[in-house]
C-alpha cells in the first residue's frame, strides 16, 4: 500500500515537473513569437515609410517632369514663333530682291533701248557762220541767206550751197542765230522761215549806233522733209567777218 501511495506520489510529482517544464517552454515559445512579430511589424511599418518615401519621390518627380515639358513646349512655341517671324522676313526680303531684280531688269532694258534709240537716231546738228566777205545786201527782193562757213554739221541735215536746213526725221528741233550790221542809218535782220511760213522777223535801225545786233531761238517741231532757213529782207543789209558775229545753228532735241 504504502509502495502504491510512493509509486502515486512520484507519479504526480513527475507530472508536476512536466507541467512546469512545459509552461516555461510554452513561456519561452510564445516570448520569442510576440519577438518576432514586433520585428515583422517593424519591419512592415519601415516597408510603408520607404513605401510613402517612394511615393513621395514619385510625384515629386512626376511634377519636375510636368514642369520641364511645359517650359519645353513654352521654348517650343517661342522657337516657332521666331522661325514664322524669320520666314516672313526672308520671304519679304525675298520679295524685295525679286522686285528689285524687276527693276534691275527694267532698268537695263530701258539703258538698252536707250542705247537702240541713240544708235539708231541720227545724229543732228549743225553750225554755221555767214561769209568773210562782210558786208551783204540791199537787195530789191528777199533773198536766202547761205551760210558757207560750216563749224559743225552732224548728219549733213544743212545744205551750203541752198542755205537751207532739211529735217532728216519728225522731231523737236532747235534753232538759233544772230545779226550784226556796221551800216549806218540802214535796216538790217533776217527772217526765220518754217517752210513757206515766216516764224520771226527781226530786225533793227543801225543810225549812228555803228555796231548793232540782234539774236533769237526757236524750238519746232518739224516732220521728215520741212526745211527752216534764214532770209534777208528786201533793202536790208547784213555783216558778218572772221568774228562769226552773224550765224545759224540748230540740232535735235528728241525725235516724234
Amino acid at each position: 500500500m504504502k509502495i502504491q501511495q510512493n509509486l502515486l506520489f512520484f507519479l504526480e510529482m513527475e507530472t508536476v515537473r512536466i507541467c512546469v517544464f512545459l509552461l516555461l517552454f510554452l513561456s519561452q515559445t510564445w516570448a520569442e513569437t510576440d519577438e518576432l512579430q514586433m520585428v515583422d511589424m517593424k519591419q512592415d511599418v519601415g516597408r510603408d515609410n520607404s513605401k510613402c518615401n517612394i511615393t513621395v519621390n514619385f510625384w515629386a518627380e512626376l511634377k519636375e517632369l510636368r514642369d520641364m515639358v511645359i517650359t519645353s513646349k513654352s521654348k517650343i512655341e517661342k522657337l516657332e514663333e521666331e522661325k514664322s517671324e524669320l520666314l516672313s522676313r526672308v520671304t519679304t526680303n525675298e520679295n524685295k530682291v525679286a522686285l528689285s531684280d524687276a527693276r534691275l531688269s527694267a532698268s537695263e532694258s530701258e539703258t538698252e533701248e536707250l542705247k537702240r534709240q541713240i544708235t539708231e537716231t541720227p545724229k543732228v546738228a549743225f553750225s554755221v557762220g555767214l561769209t568773210d566777205a562782210r558786208e551783204i545786201g540791199p537787195f530789191n527782193t528777199e533773198i536766202t541767206l547761205k551760210f558757207s562757213k560750216v563749224f559743225t554739221n552732224f548728219g549733213q541735215a544743212y545744205n551750203t550751197h541752198t542755205g537751207v536746213f532739211t529735217a532728216p526725221l519728225r522731231g523737236v528741233y532747235y534753232f538759233r542765230f544772230t545779226g550784226f550790221s556796221l551800216k549806218f542809218n540802214h535796216w538790217f535782220g533776217v527772217i526765220l522761215y518754217h517752210n513757206d511760213k515766216s516764224v520771226s522777223w527781226n530786225g533793227d535801225y543801225n543810225d549812228d549806233v555803228g555796231n548793232a545786233s540782234i539774236s533769237n531761238g526757236f524750238a519746232l517741231e518739224l516732220e521728215k522733209g520741212d526745211v527752216v532757213y534764214l532770209v534777208l529782207p528786201s533793202s536790208y543789209v547784213i555783216y558778218d567777218s572772221s568774228s562769226n558775229r552773224t550765224a545759224f545753228s540748230g540740232f535735235l532735241i528728241f525725235p516724234l
